[in-house]
């Protein structure tokens, strides 16, 4: 049966049917897989490769269940001149149970809409950011970044189409891009055991955390070594996770944080910096008492003359001062505070 879908103007057939399991082949653009077997030369990657790399992926073998228990395909898997550009995983769990099961036929076929011949390189991309960052099926994040890294860098998109047709702010855009090429370039490892693998892209988040936050992104442009820094510290489990990225800026600008966080042990440097910065200047990492340091910075700058005329000539306003101090007189003695 023929179907059509619109992309980027241009009306794109596609047909849905089963197809033989052992007549299409693995894409290896995909970014997942593009990582797991970028260890190996390019000349020496092969389909077979490409399976046994994808066995040992836990997303494979939960894949595996799933199919086991549905006894089929929910999803079809699309196919573009005869590769699986979208669906890899699902292809692959189809195999090894076509292997299980070599006498049911049910696993020796699978469901797939076959696109038209001449889409294009920035068309197939367009349609894969569709079905995964804006549709049911979303990668991780470390994919959405390869993803805006093919489109950008590779395809040379403008970086604000890509934004819109994402619909992301351009600024996390560009934090996702940098974050995508410091960890390639900086962090990833390519080692041989796929458990190291799938741990190092969980880190992703933590880079994605750190280009989101003007004031490192301004240290690197003034001390590009600092990035290197950031790269060791993930390395060494400086932080307990991602969210802990975020008070990094908080604990550079305190001394004393700074060095515990450089000196401690791994394990112990961030709890040990934030401890020193909640004895230093607990509005930093407490909201509790950054509400109160926000009410004293506040009645620095409160116009008195103004006060005093407003509260004469409103008795409701005068009465919402005078509630807060007789609560704040209740909380300090009831806390054991003498002023």
């Amino acid at each position: 049966m023929k179907n059509t879908i619109t992309v980027l103007g241009k009306i794109i057939s596609y047909e849905i049917k089963d197809i033989d399991i052992d007549k299409v082949e693995y894409y290896p653009e995909n970014p997942r897989i593009n990582y797991i077997i970028s260890r190996y030369p390019k000349n020496k990657i092969t389909q077979d490769i490409i399976q046994s790399e994808l066995l040992r992926l836990e997303q494979t073998k939960e894949r595996m269940k799933d199919l086991e228990e549905n006894k089929g395909l929910i999803d079809e898997i699309y196919v573009l001149r005869n590769q699986v550009v979208e669906g890899n995983t699902r292809l692959c769990a189809f195999r090894r149970l076509s292997q299980k099961y070599p006498n049911d036929k049910r696993w020796k076929t699978i469901k797939a809409r076959i696109l038209q011949d001449d889409v294009t390189e920035e068309e197939l991309f367009y349609i894969l950011g569709i079905f995964h960052i804006k549709g049911k099926t979303e990668w991780d994040a470390y994919e959405k970044a390869a993803y805006i890294h093919k489109m950008i860098v590779v395809l040379k998109k403008n970086p604000d189409e890509i934004a819109k047709q994402l619909r992301m702010q351009k600024g996390n855009l560009e934090a996702s891009l940098k974050a995508y090429k410091t960890m390639t370039k900086k962090f990833l490892s390519n080692k041989d055991d796929v458990n190291k693998q799938n741990e190092e892209l969980k880190k992703f988040s933590y880079f994605d955390a750190f280009y989101r936050q003007k004031e490192l992104i301004e240290r690197i442009e003034k001390t590009p070594e600092f990035e290197n820094n950031f790269v060791d510290w993930i390395k060494e489990e400086r932080f307990k996770n991602a969210q802990s990225v975020r008070n990094l800026p908080k604990i550079l600008n305190n001394k004393r944080a700074q060095k515990e966080f450089r000196d401690s042990e791994p394990e112990e440097a961030y709890d040990s910096a934030m401890q020193v910065l909640y004895q230093d200047k607990p509005g930093k990492v407490d909201k509790f008492y950054k509400k109160f340091e926000d009410f004293s910075d506040f009645l620095d700058y409160v116009e008195i003359k103004k006060v005093k005329i407003d509260i004469n000539e409103n008795r409701q306003k005068k009465r919402v001062i005078e509630l807060c101090y007789k609560k704040m007189k209740k909380f300090i003695k009831e806390c054991g505070l003498e002023v």
